[in-house]
């Protein structure tokens, strides 16, 4: 068991005014059997209030209303967590035995999935994880700037290249292939300064975290935003406003550090 503290801000910019902007943001750490969130403060700006509500993955939502103009929007959580990644997580939906919208594979990446499928020897979740990860950190090489967040698994095994949203978007699909039921996770990382994605996979009693990105099994440096069956469930802020703006900036930092 370890304790965290954590801090997570994005800014949102405008390039002209917006207004009757509604929004939704999943930002405030899950509870669950393996963390628990000692304290948590958003903070948002322009001010206002906001409510929470909690959505069909467990995810807690944060919605609120900007009526007024405004060209940028603030939010930053910060708090302290207690991590246990041996304590079980039991909470199985049927949907992430089934390939979604971004983890739908094209012909090569089904090939690439029958190739892994007849050589890997393992039998157990886990050895088939980890085989399947093993490869994939041979096959695609970490690279920023070249996916997006609507970029595919198909797209990114395409381009041999992406980031963690990508590795963790493959790695779903070649395991919903295997038959093995998978989720996508959204949150922080001691090895990233932004925000990171993971996924977990169920044994057949429980939920256990990989990270394909950095090819390792998941410990007590993680913490948990939001999790679904791929990034569309997990998206950090959604909205829609009013305005004749043509783009939006937005810069994300965080950190998470152990608390002693």
């Amino acid at each position: 068991m370890k304790q965290l503290n954590f801090s997570f801000s994005t800014k949102l910019t405008f390039d002209n005014y917006v207004h009757e902007h509604s929004f939704a943001l999943r930002t405030m750490p899950i509870e669950s059997s393996v963390q628990h969130i000692i304290g948590c403060e958003l903070n948002i700006s322009p001010f206002i209030s906001v409510c929470n509500t909690t959505d069909a993955f467990g995810n807690t939502v944060t919605s609120g209303y900007i009526r007024d103009n405004h060209r940028f929007l603030d939010f930053e959580i910060k708090g302290k967590a207690e991590v246990n990644p041996e304590s079980p997580k039991t909470d199985f939906m049927p949907c992430y035995a089934f390939q979604s919208k971004y983890t739908a594979p094209d012909k090569d990446l089904t090939e690439f999935y029958k190739g892994l499928s007849a050589e890997c020897r393992g039998t157990s979740a886990f050895d088939r994880t980890e085989y399947f990860s093993d490869r994939l950190s041979d096959t695609i090489e970490y690279s920023k700037g070249v996916t997006d967040t609507k970029t595919t698994a198909a797209d990114a095994f395409a381009l041999k290249k992406g980031v963690c949203q990508d590795f963790s978007h493959i790695m779903l699909s070649l395991l919903r292939a295997d038959g093995i039921p998978c989720r996508y996770i959204a949150g922080l990382a001691c090895c990233d300064g932004e925000t990171h994605s993971w996924i977990e996979f169920w044994d057949g009693g429980k939920w256990v975290g990989f990270d394909p990105a950095n090819n390792c099994p998941v410990n007590e440096d993680y913490l948990v935003l939001s999790q679904g069956r791929d990034f569309g469930d997990c998206a950090i802020d959604r909205g829609v406003m009013f305005g004749e703006y043509t783009k939006q900036l937005q810069l994300i930092t965080s950190h998470l550090a152990s608390a002693y």
